[in-house]
């Protein structure tokens, strides 16, 4: 629980109404006639409505004085000004605190609703709310003090909430750790990019239905991941190699994928792909991203032919995860301020061991494991998540 102590006398102050150049100067102007010190302070404007909160501490004896002056600036300048004077116990700079982010494109009273509901039930407190964007969704950020749960179960118990309201959000830490280095690692099919590898490689062996058919049971984790990729590649063989030029001219990265990217470089932070496509198609795409690290299957060739196997072990969800430690490791960077993102079955386990995981577009199984989701068309909706941009 938060510890109370230092007990202060304090004065709130509420101003409100029409917005006009002018107003916190003159505010603080007729405060600085007093000895007294900030302890907070917030303003919003809204449709040129104006709402300003000031906390402060002061002297008892200097009350009636303040108040007096706030009711002659109130006159002065039109607005309404309100005080509340008390003894308060302030909360010790050690509070633990979270930041829950909400986005989406329309946000609705009842799910905001639903998650304040589970936000009391875990015994958590909503000290601050703010929009910080509305492009490419509205997101809204909520602090939180909370006690006696880890970040993982609050995260959880949020994300079924999400689900059941059909809202994107994500639990972070609150504080400056949340600017840290971050290694943010993705997904590469239907993730960075909008297609599936193995089905455009698979429409030109004229076996697109089949090895759709495997690919959408193994991201759905109906099948083993490592099995449906060799039976697909196994309906590869004798494709010429000269495919896969032609193959990475058809792939179209997802919206907001470039922005992302290189918003998260321009913040210090480093970005990976670990994929379960091939890097014989990818890798040039992934340096032109200037990509920091990547992992991915490579097709076995021979004789300028695909022979339908893969070369070494297979990049799975065990993989994943791994590539994800290992990259974290290098960078020297906490599991906690790592990112994963992606859409299948295959990604459950990165995205289980990183700090925010989260499932992008993902199918319903995967959704329902991840502790965050986005379900809006444009990956850079990331960033509103890890509180960038906006």
């Amino acid at each position: 629980m938060p510890n109370r102590n230092n007990p202060a006398f304090t004065g709130l102050i509420l101003v409100s109404g029409e917005d006009h150049p002018g107003i916190t100067q003159r505010l603080m102007s007729a405060l600085a006639q007093f000895a007294v010190t900030i302890l907070d302070i917030e303003q919003l404007i809204i449709r040129d409505r104006l709402v300003l909160t000031v906390l402060i501490t002061l002297d008892q004896a200097h009350a009636q004085a303040i108040s007096d002056e706030l009711n002659k600036l109130e006159k002065e300048l039109g607005l309404d000004i309100a005080i509340d004077f008390e003894q308060h116990e302030q909360l010790s700079q050690g509070a633990e605190s979270l930041r829950v982010v909400i986005i989406g494109e329309g946000l609705k009273p009842s799910g905001f609703a639903a998650v304040a509901a589970e936000i009391a039930n875990l015994n958590g407190n909503i000290t601050a709310i703010r929009r910080t964007a509305t492009k490419p969704v509205t997101a809204i950020e909520l602090d939180l003090t909370i006690s006696n749960h880890s970040i993982k179960e609050v995260q959880r118990a949020l994300a079924s909430v999400a689900i059941a309201n059909q809202i994107d959000l994500a639990v972070e830490p609150g504080g400056r750790v949340r600017n840290s280095k971050r290694v943010v690692v993705l997904d590469m099919d239907s993730t960075l990019i909008q297609q599936e590898v193995i089905d455009l490689l698979a429409n030109h062996a004229n076996q697109g239905p089949a090895v759709s058919k495997i690919t959408a049971a193994a991201m759905a984790g109906e099948i083993d991941f490592a099995q449906a990729l060799r039976k697909r590649v196994a309906l590869l063989a004798d494709l010429d190699v000269s495919v896969i030029d032609v193959v990475r001219k058809e792939i179209m990265l997802t919206t907001g994928a470039e922005k992302l990217i290189q918003t998260l470089h321009a913040q210090g932070h480093k970005v990976g792909v670990v994929s379960g496509g091939f890097i014989d198609v990818i890798e040039p795409i992934l340096k032109d991203l200037k990509i920091d690290f990547y992992r991915a299957n490579k097709l076995e060739i021979k004789g300028g032919k695909l022979t339908g196997k893969i070369e070494g072990e297979v990049i799975d969800r065990v993989a994943k995860r791994q590539a994800l430690i290992d990259f974290a490791n290098g960078e020297q960077v906490e599991l906690s301020q790592t990112v994963a993102i992606g859409d299948g079955a295959n990604d459950l386990d990165m995205i289980e061991v990183a700090g925010l995981g989260i499932a992008f577009n993902a199918k319903p199984k995967v959704a329902a494991a991840a502790a965050t989701t986005i379900n809006t068309a444009d990956l850079s909706a990331v960033l509103l998540l890890m509180g960038i941009g906006g």
